[in-house]
């Protein structure tokens, strides 16, 4: 059966599949900003190790976790 008008205005007019992939396309830009801004943070300070590429995607990734698990949880 196909999905009509009317049953998208029930659900709020975003199907899952929508929702879904729109958090995996937020997750990747959010981890590929704190890759470019720790290696230009690396650059600029001349780090042996790179220390700010690790760290902010350290916690990008579990920013991003948190976001996630905090709009699954919510209707």
């Amino acid at each position: 059966m196909a999905a009509t008008p009317e049953d998208e205005k029930n659900d709020g007019g975003i199907k899952p599949y929508l929702k879904y992939s729109g958090l995996a396309f937020q997750m990747i830009g959010v981890m590929v900003l704190a890759a470019w801004g720790g290696m230009k943070l690396d650059e600029h300070f001349a780090t042996k190790n790179p220390w700010f590429t690790i760290s902010l995607l350290l916690i990008a990734v579990v920013t991003s976790i948190v976001l996630v698990i905090l709009s699954l949880n919510k209707k």
